[in-house]
């Protein structure tokens, strides 16, 4: 009999220990965990809401413990309930609260000895620095609160970097939030839960676990890291995402159904059924066999079924896999992905959207820009394009702003040069190819988009009119509007550039864009915009003193502004339309003559429009003038309108400056203009 109960409590005991350990699961998109903590991530003092707690203070030059904390809710660690917990220095969170060795920043596998029982660690970060604080802050309702433990401004391999320890009430999870990094950083931590000195779960890549996450002091870019108390699923495909392009025209059905899921069990995965619904309809499916998709591994696909709608119309569209390795999945709440495809009967051509993340302080740039250069000069006035001066490398371009900063973290870009092509391009532009335009260019729009603006002075005037062909039922739509000078010359800086094009100066009425409701098929929406640039004009010494718009400004030439019009969908960052909008008047100096001419683009590759006012019913020359005061071209035309255009093909002439002469009734007005072959 006392054998026989040695042996009950012996698979007793065993149970036990089998069930008292974690598993992590990485997130599948960026952010935070829920979403609650929207906070910037700057410097306690610096920048940081000043609602969280400091709990160790910085310049800790030994390894060091904070004070005990209180969680403020109910809380189980390994399936224990605990009430308090301590923080180290090295980034070490522990729920035994007695210990006083304290484990220094040379961090290890797990476990390991110089870690107490029951702790969950960021380890090998250091908090030596004078801007190195550990806080905390509790966010969300009762029920459903996380409490966060942040490590702000550590140093993390060599520069400062961000990292955070959450306790969530109710689910008892526990994340560890890769947040941010200076790109100096080389952070190589082990990251993960300790229970005792022979158990413990690390994340995959420790004790040299580098950073996702990259420079944002916003969430958006963050990685997280997920623990879970008990046994990982052996068998567990969770859906990621339905990857089928969201907007598609009736005529070229049928359409393949694309989506993403991923590998949260234990085992591999070496066979299973995809599947597909649209609106709740039965289940299409296919078998795949001979697949290797590891733990935590993605897997795309796109369907072998195609999918054939009769009308145009919303449709919603469910993935899931199901029979993996012939078991049955053992977490049924995460198989299912839902998305939303809009099928249409009428469409636009496109016009891509390119935004350029720059620098002239920035060497592979150059290179960057000249290939763009090369690639869109095939493509004249098929394209927008916007271009943002970055504040690095070094001390970055001068005509770096706010606004410029704000659409990097949009994107999350994190190195420059950067070219995002109507937010679902993110690369290299010296990589960029005429076929990479041409398939961006081939997707259908279902809007029309069109834009006037005037000068006056320092002001400039935006009408902007959308014509919707169909519904675009999406609550998540902005108008994008960027004033940006054609050509500038006095930032340039340290990579041997001295011309830049297409800079951006301002967005309207800032890098947030204008909210528009759902569009409406044959619905137009008309909107303005003006902004007057202030002061006179400054060109900051570099990106660390960016422009002040309500003092001064740093456009070079007024009569050098274009405006570029874009409708964006915030959170698939997909851009819908885009337009270069048209100089209706220039306004500026007086507006009874043609003492002042507009000549956009500037620079251009092959038609030059020259704009003019006041000359209704003129006989009017045009000539152009090479630097060896050579006529290289003359053309006589006669003005029908006040406000009067002139085409001026061009594409003969070399790369080079030329003055253009407009002549009328013996007066001659000049302007230069640069052409880029």
């Amino acid at each position: 009999m006392n054998k026989l109960i040695t042996l009950i409590i012996g698979i007793l005991f065993c149970s036990s220990a089998l069930f008292s350990q974690y598993y992590y699961i990485p997130a599948s998109s960026p952010g935070n965990p829920g979403g609650l903590n929207a906070d910037s991530e700057y410097p306690s003092g610096s920048g940081l809401d000043p609602s969280w707690t400091v709990i160790l203070g910085p310049s800790q030059s030994s390894p060091a413990w904070s004070s005990t904390e209180t969680i403020p809710f109910t809380f189980n660690f390994n399936g224990i309930a605990v009430t308090q917990y301590k923080v180290s220095s090295t980034g070490v969170l522990t729920f035994s609260t007695s210990v006083t060795a304290v484990p220094g920043a040379g961090n290890a596998t797990l476990p390991d000895p110089a870690i107490p029982d029951n702790s969950v660690m960021v380890w090998g970060i250091q908090g030596t620095g004078a801007n190195d604080n550990i806080l905390s802050k509790t966010f969300g309702t009762s029920g459903s609160q996380q409490h966060w433990v942040f490590f702000s401004s550590y140093d993390g391999g060599g520069s400062w970097s961000y990292w955070s320890i959450v306790l969530e009430e109710g689910s008892d999870k526990i994340y560890i939030v890769d947040q941010r990094h200076s790109s100096a950083a080389n952070p190589q931590v082990t990251a993960g839960i300790q229970t005792d000195a022979t158990t413990a779960t690390m994340v995959s890549g420790s004790p040299t676990l580098s950073n996702v996450a990259g420079s944002s002091a916003l969430p958006d870019d963050n990685h997280y890291y997920e623990f879970i108390y008990g046994s990982q699923s052996a068998i567990d495909a969770a859906g990621v995402a339905v990857t089928t392009f969201p907007y598609l025209i009736l005529g070229n059905a049928p359409f393949t159904i694309s989506g993403e899921i991923t590998n949260l069990g234990s085992s591999s995965i070496t066979s299973m059924d995809i599947n597909y619904s649209i609106d709740g309809a039965s289940a299409v499916t296919e078998s795949l066999s001979n697949l290797t998709i590891n733990t935590y591994d993605n897997y795309t696909f796109d369907h072998s079924s195609t999918w054939n709608p009769s009308s145009s119309g919303t449709y919603d569209v469910a993935i899931w896999a199901s029979n993996i390795n012939g078991s049955s999945d053992m977490d049924p709440s995460n198989d299912t992905i839902t998305g939303t495809v809009n099928v249409f009967t009428s469409f636009e051509t496109r016009k891509p959207m390119l935004e350029v993340f720059t620098s002239s302080t920035c060497g592979p740039c150059v290179q960057g820009n000249i290939n763009l250069a090369t690639v869109l000069s095939n493509y004249p006035e098929q394209f927008s394009l916007l271009k943002y001066q970055m504040s690095w490398p070094g001390n970055g371009d001068p005509y770096f702003t706010q606004e410029g900063y704000d659409r990097r973290v949009f994107y999350g870009v994190n190195s420059v040069p950067r070219l995002e092509i109507d937010g679902g391009f993110d690369a290299n532009p010296s990589g960029m190819t005429n076929q990479d335009f041409d398939d961006f260019a081939a997707i259908p729009s279902f809007t029309s988009l069109s834009a006037n603006y005037s000068i006056g002075g320092q002001s400039v005037d935006v009408s902007i009119t959308i014509d919707p062909l169909e519904n675009m039922n999406s609550n998540n739509l902005t108008l994008y509007t960027g004033i940006f000078e054609f050509l500038t010359y006095n930032n340039s800086s340290t990579n041997g550039e001295i011309e830049f094009s297409n800079v951006m100066k301002k967005m309207l009425p800032d890098a947030g864009g204008y909210s528009i409701n759902p569009l409406q098929a044959g619905v137009q929406v008309i909107e303005n915009f003006s902004f007057t640039f202030q002061g006179n004009y400054t060109l900051p010494a570099d990106a660390n003193s960016p422009i002040n718009h309500m003092l001064n400004h740093s456009v070079e030439d007024f009569e050098n502004l274009g405006v570029v019009v874009w409708i964006q969908d915030d959170i698939t960052k997909e851009i819908l339309q885009s337009t270069t909008a048209s100089l209706v008047t220039d306004v500026n100096g007086d507006l009874s003559s043609a003492s002042k001419i507009m000549i956009f683009p500037n620079p251009t590759r092959d038609i030059a429009t020259v704009a003019f006012q006041g000359l209704e019913n003129s006989e009017l020359q045009i000539k152009v003038i090479n630097l060896l005061g050579e006529m290289v071209i003359s053309e006589r035309f006669t003005s029908s309108s006040n406000l009067d255009y002139y085409n001026l093909n061009v594409s003969k002439l070399n790369s080079g400056i030329y003055n253009v002469l407009l002549i009328s009734n013996g007066d001659i007005t000049t302007k230069q203009l640069q052409i880029i072959k």
